[in-house]
């Protein structure tokens, strides 16, 4: 079995800085690679024409949706999994990853056949488009394995996460990117002799792609003798019942406040196309920027829940305490750094999107300004509950403060704002921000009370 790292360094010595870095770059650089491939997939289709171009769209959009489902199933594992590693208990580590690989697999397999194979019969009712839909649907069908692939994964992306192993899951990640470009060069339009077979090449190179990751990864954990190399009896040890129960007690809460934000998510998206067109078209410039900007707090937030969980699995509060406070601060400094940085770029980003409209240029320039004056709500936010609360499993809290908060009021307030204010898009975009300004307070007072500093391993 290979070895796990399972204590927390001093948070002043030199060793845990390396550990940080270890654990919140690969992260950052998974973050980047996803939104290089959404962006990819969309501009290679582009010569087949728009409406090529919107059914790989429609499709990637029902795919992103089912992959935040199945990222809370994976995170639900990885935080029971880390804390089991604090706790030096590799065994409750391999049982969990077993039970996460049961219920993950069970779950994504019928909405495999719902989502992708009966694709044909559904599609149609979510967009009028003859073409598009058949499109769509074409796309959804080829990549239908692609689900239950994706859910494996993310399990054993977010397993090794847990366990402080970052690097082989970027490694993956990078193989499957050039397959799939690769790919979609040779199949969509038909180079290097390859046949031309439009948006089915695209789906196809999806699919390739991830089964090679598939086999990459398990390649390396049977090869390497990893803990997570399973036999099949401890695989068997995820059907228990009991088990399988603790653990949807656990993950569940996780689960829905994931769909729920993702639809919420889309739903900004929606509604800012009745904005008009320039607003639309400036949203699709920012959210690229956000996705870069975002990427390293996330790898952040990721190394916050890994380290903080594994403390609270030792039993350490004390620890679990000094970290989330170092995490302050370090957020603070990175943001203070990479806001002004943005700040000062805005010229640049310009310079990237030309030809831009003046009007549309105007416009991009202001949003910025106000995404550099305010991201440090969401981002103060995101290391907190993803960071710490969850690292504690106090899912409920969050389940039930981002559901208030944005179906309450951060989109209802943005919805009468669009379509009975009249407002320019940069006071609706600020509007964003409110959401995260609402639970701001609620989350701090939240984590100062700390009763999220559970250990885990004793319920479980």
């Amino acid at each position: 079995m290979s070895r796990v790292v399972t204590e927390v360094p001093a948070v002043n010595s030199k060793t845990f800085l390396i550990t940080l870095l270890m654990l919140a770059l690969p992260v950052a650089g998974q973050m980047l690679l996803q939104s290089f491939l959404g962006m990819a997939d969309v501009m290679m289709v582009a010569p087949l024409g728009e409406q090529a171009i919107a059914a790989v769209g429609l499709a990637a959009k029902i795919h992103f949706l089912l992959l935040v489902l199945m990222s809370g199933f994976a995170t639900g594992g990885s935080v029971l999994i880390a804390q089991y590693s604090g706790a030096k208990d590799f065994a409750s580590c391999q049982r969990m990853f077993a039970v996460t690989l049961v219920v993950g697999i069970s779950i994504i397999v019928p909405i495999m056949f719902v989502c992708g194979f009966a694709a044909p019969i559904w599609i149609h009712w979510i967009n009028p488009d003859p073409e598009v839909a058949n499109l769509a649907a074409q796309f959804l069908v080829i990549t239908a394995p692609v689900l239950l692939l994706t859910q494996i994964i993310v399990i054993i992306e977010a397993s090794l996460r847990a366990l402080g192993q970052t690097t082989m899951p970027l490694i993956a990640g990078i193989i499957a990117a050039i397959i799939n470009v690769t790919l979609n060069y040779a199949l969509i339009t038909g180079n290097w002799g390859f046949p031309a077979l439009g948006v089915a090449g695209a789906a196809w190179a999806t699919l390739i792609a991830r089964c090679v990751q598939l086999l990459f990864m398990l390649a390396y954990v049977y090869a390497t003798k990893h803990g997570f190399a399973l036999k099949i009896k401890q695989l068997a040890q995820g059907i228990d019942s009991v088990q399988i129960k603790r653990y949807l007690a656990f993950a569940l809460p996780l689960v829905a406040n994931y769909g729920i934000w993702a639809v919420g998510n889309a739903t900004y998206h929606v509604v800012t196309g009745y904005a008009g067109t320039d607003a639309l078209a400036v949203m699709g410039m920012v959210v690229p920027v956000e996705s870069i900007f975002f990427a390293l707090f996330v790898g952040l937030a990721n190394a916050a829940a890994v380290l903080v969980g594994r403390a609270l699995g030792g039993d350490n509060q004390e620890e679990a305490w000094r970290l989330q406070k170092f995490f302050n601060g370090l957020t603070l400094g990175l943001l203070i750094l990479m806001t002004a940085g943005l700040w000062f770029a805005r010229p640049w980003v310009l310079e990237i999107f030309k030809p831009l409209a003046e009007n549309t240029a105007q416009l991009l320039t202001q949003t910025l300004a106000i995404f550099c004056g305010l991201v440090w709500l969401k981002v103060f936010n995101m290391i907190r509950i993803i960071g710490v609360l969850r690292a504690g499993g106090d899912n409920k809290f969050c389940l039930i403060t981002d559901t208030v908060v944005m179906w309450g009021v951060g989109l209802p307030i943005y919805a009468m704002a669009v379509f009975i204010g009249g407002w320019s898009f940069t006071f609706l975009y600020a509007l964003m921000f409110l959401e995260d300004g609402l639970k701001f307070l609620p989350v701090h007072f939240r984590i100062k009370t700390k009763v999220w500093m559970k250990n885990l391993t004793q319920a479980h």
